[in-house]
C-alpha cells in the first residue's frame, strides 16, 4: 500500500462544486521525502477542492508548528508556520502551453489526485528564511539566555566602539 494513499482525492465520479479536506502532516510524513528539511512538525491543513468541467482550482491553508533551531539564541523551539498557496489542476497535456508552476496538467483517465507532493512542497515554502519567532510572549520562552547575555555584551561593546562613534557624528555634521 503506498504510504502516501491518504493524501488522495478520487476526482472521476466527484461532483463540480466545491468540497473541504482535511489533512495533518508530522514527521513521520516528512520521512518519505529525501534530505527534508523540516524532520518534526505538526501541521494541519485546510484543503478547499472546486472542480469544474475543465479544471480543479485547489486552495491550501497551512497552520502549525515545526521543531527547529533558533537561530539566535540556538535552544530548540516550535517554531510558527502558515501560509496560502493556491494549485490550478487542468486536463491536457503542457505542450505548447508556457510552464507555470501553479498549474499542473494531468490526463483524464486519471481517477485520483494525490496532493502529497503538493503538501510538502507548500510547507517548505512556508519556511521562514530565519528560524526566529517573538517568543518573549510566551509563559516560558524557549530561548538559551546564557547565549543571549553573550549577545547582549556584544551589542553593548559594539555600540559604544570609538571608530562608530566617530563615524556617526560625521554622519550627523552632514
Amino acid at each position: 500500500m503506498n504510504v502516501f494513499s491518504a493524501y488522495s482525492i478520487p476526482i472521476q465520479g466527484l461532483k463540480v462544486g466545491t468540497h473541504q479536506y482535511q489533512y495533518t502532516i508530522d514527521g513521520a510524513f516528512f520521512r518519505h521525502f529525501e534530505d527534508s528539511p523540516v524532520e518534526i512538525a505538526a501541521i494541519d491543513f485546510e484543503v478547499t477542492f472546486e472542480k469544474r468541467s475543465d479544471m480543479f482550482l485547489i486552495n491550501f491553508a497551512l497552520q502549525g508548528t515545526m521543531g527547529a533551531i533558533c537561530d539566535r539564541c540556538t535552544a530548540p523551539i516550535n517554531l510558527p508556520i502558515s501560509g496560502d498557496f493556491e494549485l490550478i489542476v487542468k486536463y491536457g497535456e503542457a505542450e505548447g502551453v508556457e510552464e507555470n508552476d501553479e498549474v499542473v496538467f494531468i490526463s483524464r483517465e486519471n481517477a485520483s489526485l494525490n496532493l502529497a507532493k503538493y503538501l510538502y512542497e507548500f510547507t517548505v515554502l512556508a519556511l521562514p528564511i530565519r528560524n526566529t519567532f517573538d517568543c518573549q510572549s510566551l509563559a516560558e520562552p524557549p530561548c538559551n539566555f546564557e547565549i543571549l547575555k553573550f549577545l547582549k555584551t556584544e551589542e553593548e561593546e559594539a555600540q559604544s566602539n570609538a571608530i562608530w562613534d566617530a563615524l556617526r557624528d560625521l554622519d550627523k555634521n552632514n
